[in-house]
């Protein structure tokens, strides 16, 4: 007997993204079910006319589920909690594989990765599987073949090398852990776009010794209108002289305008008081979703505020986590005390060729400019650019750059599985393009966002359990091996080669 195999598909809570988006999701559909019958199953879309697009809708869908096997078809960004509470209702039993479109115009394997994270968290076992040219059906037929056949996938991968750590590593592992215990991390609104990135404030205290403030947006909103027109403008004026690009245009609808900006600064300086008020040591902020239905987007200020050269700077970086991911904040705070108080990167792993063993990191812009040149002495390299209309109604401007800073960087991410914290981490090299290399590379992968391209040491896609990994410049993976000895913490490398290994030519 054919098994039979139902397909749910999310995506997200705006009319726009998902009538984008849909037109080229049922066309990747027709083949993913195609192969499935080839496969020896029977096709069951539980949600064939349009994409799932809330909670609610995903728990009345998800009770059509009566299939031998299930496939949650991730065809571009979405939002994660549309998969894992819905997914809960399902029988443990039941084979589930979580299948991502990868191409690079419509991030699918982004938000594979961000449903991954709540679907680990809670315990929902799953496979995973990346398709980028669904038309080619010999790519991923044995993948689908073997999930229908065993009910799971997990590609063949190169063992993981031993990381040894030194006595150095431990001492400062246990200097940048005393530094967390008594920290207090700030968070800006609820959880962004129904992302499972929260930690709970038990698990603050429990795991770091710190305590979570939270703070409701419109407070932010209040603070920042309260801002000195003349203190916005001259933040404004600091960003032009030290070298960033601001790309102004006329017209809100489609260009980044002067308005835009000087808010986002009174943003910025908002953020500054909160911190000083409650005493905050590090900072997340919302913005997506509420925020930017209404304002424009935080992600210049949060880069800003990641720098050491940033208006009326005491020439300190405060780490600031963009869409409230308190677990990229921690993760963020800890690589800060890792290496010197240098400016960590907060991204989105979004796309990556696997035959060059190339990967993009590409985020909304809430990357600092220290990293377009590893420099903390001026903001050139660097722009700001309006952000996507089709996603950002009220504009506001990126902290934008393509990563030119040579040589070894460090990926890093608190994670949970199974309701327990872990700490998972790798390094690479970053691949400096030239001015032709990156604008092929970004063309179809958002080019008015910052982009940092990446030689991994391992195949992270098939073991991360999050879209943001964290990343520092420097080889800081022995310290945090010991870092998460010092908080009782499982720690994970995915590295299968080392950066001199890359250095030498090898691949992953």
């Amino acid at each position: 007997m054919k098994p039979t195999v139902d397909i749910y598909i999310p995506l997200d809570s705006r009319p726009g993204p998902n009538a984008a988006v849909w037109p080229l999701a049922s066309r990747q559909l027709a083949h993913l079910t195609e192969v499935i019958r080839k496969c020896g199953g029977q096709p069951n879309v539980l949600n064939p006319d349009k994409f799932v697009s809330s909670v609610a809708e995903g728990m009345s869908v998800i009770r059509r589920a009566r299939g031998d096997r299930f496939i949650n078809f991730l065809a571009a960004w979405a939002y994660p909690d549309f998969s894992v509470s819905p997914m809960w209702q399902l029988p443990a039993g039941v084979p589930k594989l979580m299948l991502g479109s990868s191409i690079p115009d419509f991030p699918g394997a982004v938000g594979l990765l961000a449903a991954l994270a709540g679907t680990a968290h809670v315990g929902i076992r799953t496979s995973r599987l990346f398709v980028e040219d669904f038309a080619d059906e010999a790519s991923y037929a044995e993948a689908i073949e073997t999930f229908l056949r065993t009910g799971s996938y997990e590609p063949a991968l190169p063992p993981a090398i031993d990381v040894p750590v030194t006595d150095e590593d431990r001492n400062a592992a246990r200097a940048a852990a005393q530094a967390l215990r008594g920290s207090i991390y700030g968070a800006v609104g609820p959880r962004s776009m129904q992302m499972w990135n929260k930690v709970s404030e038990a698990d603050f205290l429990r795991t770091f010794g710190a305590a979570r403030e939270g703070f409701d947006g419109l407070r932010l909103l209040k603070m920042a209108e309260a801002v000195p027109q003349a203190r916005a403008e001259a933040a404004l004026r600091f960003l032009l002289e030290k070298g960033m690009r601001l790309d102004l245009g006329a017209d809100p609808r489609q260009h980044l305008t002067k308005d835009m900006v000087i808010f986002q600064m009174k943003v910025y300086f908002a953020l500054l008081e909160l911190k000083a008020q409650f005493g905050l040591d590090y900072l997340g902020v919302q913005d997506q979703l509420d925020w930017i239905e209404h304002y424009p987007a935080t992600d210049l200020a949060l880069g800003l505020l990641n720098n050491r050269l940033r208006p009326e700077s005491d020439g300190e970086t405060v780490v600031a986590a963009t869409e409230a991911d308190d677990g990229a904040a921690l993760t963020m705070q800890a690589l800060k005390l890792l290496n010197g108080g240098d400016p960590v990167g907060f991204n989105d792993f979004r796309y990556w060729d696997a035959a060059k063993g190339l990967y993009w990191f590409v985020n909304s812009g809430a990357l600092a400019p220290f990293f377009a040149q590893g420099r903390n002495d001026t903001l050139e390299g660097s722009w700001s650019a309006r952000q996507t209309p089709m996603y950002f109604k009220e504009g506001g401007g990126t902290s934008s750059m393509v990563v030119r800073a040579p040589g070894v960087v460090t990926w890093a991410r608190f994670s949970y599985r199974d309701n327990g914290m872990y700490l998972a981490a790798g390094r690479g090299l970053t691949d400096v393009p030239d001015e032709i290399e990156a604008r092929d590379r970004s063309a179809r992968c958002d080019p008015e966002w910052p982009h940092w391209y990446l030689r991994l040491c391992g195949r992270i896609e098939w073991r991360l359990n999050t879209n943001h990994p964290m990343t520092a410049l420097g080889d800081h993976l022995g310290r945090l091996k010991a870092l998460a000895g010092e908080l009782g913490l499982p720690f994970e490398c995915y590295d299968s080669l080392t950066p001199a290994d890359l250095e030498a030519g090898r691949r992953i």
